[in-house]
């Protein structure tokens, strides 16, 4: 995929290795109650290194989800490219979405620095678009470094590596999200991040339960679950907190008064050790002055206090602790309940905490078309993103007519998806490589249980002429018919000719002004794309065929009757075939030409259904007569 954002590096650059001197800092260990309240800890860099990694493992402990992108609903629509930063807006990323778009890359400069980067982020939460973000840190060093091989030149280490990129997930990741019907905290600041229900700011007296499952900070560390009452704002409140840092590791009542942000705290010996992979039931009741604290129904604690009288209630993590909550219920002093939350609807009932994150974060596209050789190094890199965030997608955009190197990307890249990009709107006709570059995709998706996704042209470059509405259709048309379960546009906005590159039109133009192409590109996401994609998210492929080709280009089946579709008679299609999970056959029959229309005739059994993407519903296919536009597919189904 080109243009790129990379600048020539001149010897060891990129801020002279961001100004580390060839070693990276090392991390330190955050005290569960900031510098303020205990000894700092120090640890050389490897040690530290080594407890970032296990802090990382311990978290990641299920297989990584592809984070809201593949979670949400909705067939993923990306775009490559977008606003450059001056021109990165709400109202630019709203003119995003509402083109059908789900999420962006990086690009157009939007990846040069940190701060752009999470600009970035705050304008597409704002927008509703979800950003697979390209750190800049991250990027230079995969591109430019040596991991792992001291003989090596500009050589880090594998344990430095993985502190650098678990320090940029960290940078971008929401530590507050609602995971599986609980809330997970993976992180605070240094000093401790408090969230609270939005609309408790006026309570007095009441009772704040809750289940938690407090979750170790590394291979052997702590682990610290802590919830704040009487809220006066993140600085200031009663934060308790359920721990494992008692004498011989059993748990304690830690509770601390925030006062301008300085914590007075005692503790309460707990008679037994925390167990790993439990929750524990906890009820804080407020009278007056008068805290009552219990855990799975037994009192563990009574405490007088008079500093605060109000406030709502929530949660408190600090540095790298971690828990999961659950079942909150508040409950006034007369019985009535005032809150509840499962954690089934997201978190919009709670104001999080400063610093915690965005929303937009959807996970990292790491590296851009690498070589083969550069897999084991993306293996790595993917793996080492994924112990960050596993509930975020970890990406890597591989090279067109990549060959064998599909199979082993496929095989060991630990990323949600196999994604390629080529382009095959040429001026002179187009490229029908696509075919056999889809099939080697395919199968090697299939094989190793990947999600298949492509960029597809939207814009017109050296040699590739560009593209009509009916373009933009059969591109996806095809896809959809290999099983493409993401579709990705390159590109959105134009790049600037001077790059040397000979584009011409995206969707976008370079000064900012939308094109004819925008207006189809929303044409087609919206009617066609979104509909159609949804109703083949949980398809699997069994087969990819020809009918009617005179000469099929590699990567095209001969046609074979199935139950389905038993026979078919006409202009040129191409017939994706496809079970659901009942194994209920779907064909997806596709216009093999990009300019003229074409009309089959299908023999198909009683019953069968097509699919209306404009209306989205299904209706009885009663004729077996397709007329597809230039480009079109019609999906189909046995009753």
């Amino acid at each position: 995929m080109t243009p790129n954002d990379d600048q020539p590096s001149n010897g060891i650059s990129r801020k002279s290795f961001l100004q580390l001197g060839g070693a990276l800092v090392a991390a330190g260990v955050a005290s569960p109650f900031g510098a303020g309240a205990a000894s700092a800890a120090t640890a050389s860099t490897s040690s530290a290194a080594a407890t970032a990694a296990a802090a990382a493992a311990a978290v990641a402990a299920a297989t990584p989800t592809g984070g809201p992108i593949m979670n949400d609903g909705r067939f993923p629509v990306g775009l490559f490219w977008p606003p450059p930063p001056t021109e990165t807006t709400v109202e630019r990323y709203r003119e995003i979405a509402e083109a059908g778009f789900t999420y962006v890359h990086g690009g157009n400069y939007s990846n040069s620095d940190v701060q752009i980067t999470t600009h970035m982020l705050r304008v597409a939460d704002e927008a509703g678009v979800q950003v697979l973000v390209e750190d800049p840190d991250i990027k230079w060093i995969l591109r430019n470094m040596n991991v792992g091989d001291p003989a090596q030149p500009n050589t880090i280490s594998e344990a430095e590596l993985r502190q650098r990129i678990t320090a940029a997930v960290n940078r971008y990741a929401p530590s507050w999200r609602a995971v599986g019907g609980r809330l997970h905290i993976s992180s605070g600041s240094g000093d401790g991040s408090i969230g609270w229900v939005a609309d408790g700011t006026a309570w007095t007296d009441y009772t704040f339960a809750f289940d938690t499952q407090p979750l170790r900070t590394g291979a052997g560390g702590y682990a610290q679950a802590g919830w704040a009452f009487r809220i006066k704002d993140e600085r200031n409140a009663y934060v308790w907190l359920l721990s494992t840092q008692g004498a011989g590791n059993k748990a304690v009542l830690k509770k601390a008064v925030f006062v301008n942000g300085a914590p007075t705290v005692t503790q309460v010996a707990l008679p037994y050790q925390l167990e790993e992979g439990r929750s524990y039931h906890v009820e804080t009741k407020l009278s007056g002055s008068t805290i009552t604290t219990s855990i799975d129904g037994v009192v563990v604690d009574t405490t007088t206090d008079t500093t605060y009288a109000a406030g709502s209630a929530g949660f408190r993590e600090a540095g790298s602790e971690s828990a999961y909550f659950d079942n909150v219920v508040v409950t006034g002093a007369g019985g009535a309940e005032l809150f509840r939350d499962g954690f089934d609807e997201g978190l919009a009932a709670w104001r999080l905490p400063a610093g915690s994150g965005y929303s937009s974060f959807a996970g990292m596209h790491l590296y851009d078309e690498p070589s083969v050789g550069q897999l084991p190094l993306m293996a790595k890199a993917v793996t080492m993103a994924n112990d960050a965030y596993p509930d975020a997608l970890s990406y890597v955009n591989l090279l067109p007519g990549f060959g064998a190197g599909y199979e082993q990307a496929a095989r060991d890249l630990d990323s949600a998806v196999l994604s390629f990009d080529r382009y095959p709107i040429l001026a002179n006709g187009e490229d029908l490589g696509y075919f056999e570059n889809w099939a080697q995709v395919r199968a090697a998706a299939l094989k190793h249980g990947r999600d298949s996704w492509v960029y597809i042209q939207s814009v017109g470059y050296a040699n590739h002429a560009i593209p009509t509405k009916a373009d933009l259709l059969w591109q996806i048309s095809i896809s959809l018919a290999y099983g493409c379960k993401g579709i990705q546009y390159f590109t959105y906005w134009t790049p600037d000719p001077a790059r040397g590159e000979a584009f011409t039109t995206g969707l976008i133009t370079v000064e900012g002004k939308r094109t004819r192409l925008y207006r189809y590109t929303k044409e087609v996401n919206a009617d066609y794309l979104a509909p159609l994609g949804k109703q083949m998210l949980d398809l699997t492929s069994t087969a990819v065929q020809a009918a009617g080709v005179a000469s099929a280009p590699a990567g095209l089946e001969p046609f074979a009757g199935d139950a389905l579709v038993s026979e078919v008679s006409g202009d040129p299609v191409v017939v994706g075939r496809f079970v659901d999970a009942d194994d209920r056959l779907h064909t997806l029959v596709a216009n093999y030409s990009r300019h003229d229309r074409a009309r089959v005739r299908l023999t198909l059994p009683s019953g069968a259904e097509a699919y209306d993407p404009r209306r989205d519903r299904w209706e009885r296919e009663g004729t077996g007569t397709l007329a597809l536009a230039a480009g079109e597919a019609r999906l189909l189904r046995a009753r």
